[in-house]
């Protein structure tokens, strides 16, 4: 039975996945999202990234819960579609969503070529994609990325809003994960968490900020190093959410993220019918 959106306790979720962002950093520097789990009203943990640690396969890992080796995307050269992912599932229970990210993205659900002059804001078939914004210049500023969120999210109050600001990878390319430039995007990127979480949540959203890999101090990532495999799972519901959401279990790994928005759904189906 699909889930009707409109009903009092349907599943609505926010994936916020920084690109580049590391365990460590995120921990030490973003003080608003410390501020939540230090109140007992957000959850942390965090875990080593999938390798190779490149971001189209984590992208694609992410999506759909399979090993790089196992959905075949190895390289960010790679351009082919990664095959189901979570919006599949979500749009299989007759839900929307609106997604702000990376052109790469764009071509893993379509496996088109991305045009930027003709797919700016082009919807994918047969994924319940209401309305969709892609950028495609890495410097592309995140606070750019999450107005173009709000944007469509007001316009379409979608049940699940995926957010991908680049910034921390930008950064870490720029200047590497131990620059004071590094640590300020951070810093950055949770001052625009700490304005858009509380909306959200009045909205009815729960929020998760992950990520895709860390960052060496050699402006690279995709080794078997700390540095670059540690990321960040925050989980943020709705202060008035049952506490049972709260305690979801969080993921292990970045092939966790799937299965963690299926029971996120389940929990709020289970709690709006009892």
């Amino acid at each position: 039975m699909s889930v009707n959106a409109n009903r009092p306790g349907a599943a609505r979720l926010v994936i916020v996945i920084a690109d580049g962002l590391r365990a460590d950093v995120a921990a030490t520097a973003m003080g608003y999202v410390s501020a939540l789990v230090e109140a007992g009203r957000a959850r942390a943990t965090q875990y080593a990234c999938a390798l190779p640690g490149m971001s189209r396969p984590l992208y694609a890992s992410l999506l759909t819960g399979r090993l790089p080796v196992d959905h075949g995307i190895v390289t960010n050269e790679d351009g082919r579609a990664c095959g189901a992912t979570l919006l599949h599932d979500a749009h299989a229970e007759g839900l929307r969503s609106v997604v702000v990210a990376y052109h790469w993205f764009y071509e893993l659900l379509t496996g088109e070529r991305f045009n930027p002059l003709a797919h700016r804001h082009a919807v994918p078939a047969g994924l319940g994609i209401a309305d969709a914004a892609w950028y495609f210049e890495d410097g592309y500023p995140d606070s750019h990325t999450f107005a173009d969120a709000e944007s469509l999210r007001q316009r379409h109050q979608p049940e699940l809003l995926l957010v991908h600001p680049m910034g921390p990878d930008d950064r870490g390319h720029r200047h590497g994960g131990e620059s004071d430039e590094y640590r300020m995007c951070a810093r950055r990127l949770d001052g625009l968490l700490a304005h858009a979480v509380p909306l959200w949540h009045a909205q009815g959203y729960d929020v998760l900020l992950t990520s895709d890999h860390g960052m060496g101090r050699d402006r690279m990532h995709g080794g078997d190093v700390p540095s670059e495999r540690r990321v960040p799972f925050v989980w943020m519901p709705r202060t008035d959410a049952p506490t049972r959401l709260l305690d979801l279990p969080l993921p292990d790994s970045s092939l966790g993220l799937r299965d963690f928005v299926r029971l996120h759904r389940q929990r709020l189906g289970a709690q709006a019918s009892a």
